[in-house]
């Protein structure tokens, strides 16, 4: 049920609401039915056993000795369908019920009473009417009958109720939840180059226009915060390049002078290397901020596809790493050539410090249906599972990453930032025993003229 939408677990729980209701109120009705009718039974029987002593009583032909049997003649209409005993002032019986073998239908002297006789439920009533008693029996059955066909109706009427309440509840649910999906859809349209936008307030004064407040105001706070970060984050990478830019000059001075010992060597190493995170840093915010500008073009990538090669060559002569690839003579894709050679050089130096030596790498290039394609493949260790998924964050470093080997952890968040910003991707296709490779997608320059 966690996975149900807002309007089928309204209309669900209308419904089962229904159905509870339902329940209770015929667990309150039929029993009020019952003894109403038990007591209408009652009653009649009462006024059944007075009409006959009255009959007895006061009618031409009826017997003057009360101690004398009665004929069945003098038994109203009423009583003949009932079990009837009338005894005398002795408690002789004066009449009985044809077939009725027992001497008294209830052990009571006066009163109700609901008992079995020949297997059926009855209802009897004893009375003492002048110098009659009488005992009268009525059969439950009507009762339970009755009681059987409401129960029955019940059944049948629960499930159609609760369809009728759950697909009221339904609509219902969707008129309440629509405001809250034009708050989902507004909000969905807010991102990094729309932070400005807000939620529509809605005309009501609601509880869901207080969320609405609310949620601007919290997007107000978030939209300054991140102003506030991705400018000091622009700012300062910008204003650190000046000092490192004259710290790195006086170095290659001292070392022109004849300076050269290991001290500057490493001093030098550290500037470049500072400045190499400097400008990783300042393209990132300009992503951030929304203002990162790409001269996308119609570009053959292929001599930068083999560019990349022959500088991935050149990192691995000293080791025992095969390579192989294939690359089209063109490839013509919708490219800042700039940009797209960052994210290859990116691709294949991690392709270079992470092989396994000896071992392999492989680059493969083709245009498919989706656009074109870029594939970096190397025999390397594999990446863990819980690893995968967040290998492109900033300065993430994965734990078979030793301290020996050169990097900052932005090489991969900045090449997919750039491939996006492409209209593209960069994805991590498989790390297994065998591979680790990496899938450059870009959007193909084919039928733009």
């Amino acid at each position: 049920m966690e996975s149900w939408s807002l309007k089928v677990k309204f209309g669900t729980y209308a419904a089962l609401l229904a159905i509870v209701a339902l329940c209770g109120a015929a667990g309150t009705m039929l029993p009020f039915i019952y003894f109403t009718q038990r007591a209408q039974l009652d009653n009649r029987l009462l006024n059944e056993a007075k009409e006959l002593v009255r009959d007895l009583e006061n009618f031409k032909g009826a017997p003057i000795n009360a101690r004398q049997p009665l004929s069945a003649k003098f038994i109203p209409v009423s009583l003949q369908n009932r079990l009837l005993i009338v005894k005398g002032p002795e408690g002789q019986i004066l009449y009985s019920s044809p077939g009725l073998k027992a001497a008294r239908l209830s052990e009571l002297e006066s009163g109700y009473e609901t008992t079995r006789i020949n297997r059926e439920k009855q209802r009897v009533a004893s009375f003492q009417e002048g110098f009659f008693f009488l005992q009268i029996g009525a059969s439950m059955e009507p009762l339970h009958a009755l009681q059987k066909t409401l129960l029955k109706s019940l059944a049948v009427a629960t499930p159609i109720a609760a369809l009728c309440v759950f697909i009221g509840g339904f609509f219902l649910g969707r008129v309440a939840v629509r405001p809250i999906a034009k708050l989902s859809d507004a909000a969905e349209r807010i991102n990094v180059n729309r932070l400005d936008e807000r939620l529509p307030l809605p005309p009501s004064r609601d509880e869901i226009a207080s969320m609405t407040i609310v949620l601007n105001s919290a997007f107000d706070r978030l939209q300054k915060a991140y102003e506030a970060a991705t400018r000091f984050s622009a700012d300062a990478s910008h204003q650190l390049k000046t000092p490192i830019a004259v710290l790195r000059a006086g170095l290659e001075e001292l070392r022109f002078e004849g300076l050269e010992n290991e001290k500057i060597q490493e001093l030098l190493k550290q500037t470049r290397r500072l400045t190499a995170l400097i400008n990783d840093l300042l393209l990132l915010a300009q992503a951030d901020a929304g203002r990162l500008q790409l001269e996308s073009v119609v570009t053959d990538i292929a001599p930068l596809i083999n560019g990349a090669c022959d500088d991935l060559e050149a990192i691995i002569q000293p080791k025992a790493i095969r390579i192989q690839k294939s690359i089209p003579q063109t490839l013509e894709a919708m490219a800042d050539s700039r940009r797209i050679n960052l994210v290859l050089q990116t691709l294949i130096e991690n392709a270079a410090k992470y092989t396994t030596n000896p071992g392999e790498i492989r680059i493969e290039a083709m245009e498919a249906e989706s656009g074109i394609e870029i594939h970096i493949s190397n025999t390397a260790k594999p990446i863990p599972v819980e690893e995968q998924e967040d290998i492109f964050e900033r300065f993430r470093r994965g734990s078979l990453v030793g301290e020996s080997i050169a990097g900052q952890g932005l090489g991969l968040n900045i090449a997919k930032t750039l491939m996006l910003a492409h209209d593209g991707n960069l994805v991590l296709a498989r790390s297994d025993e065998a591979w680790t490779e990496f899938m450059v997608t870009l959007p193909s320059a084919r039928g733009i003229n």
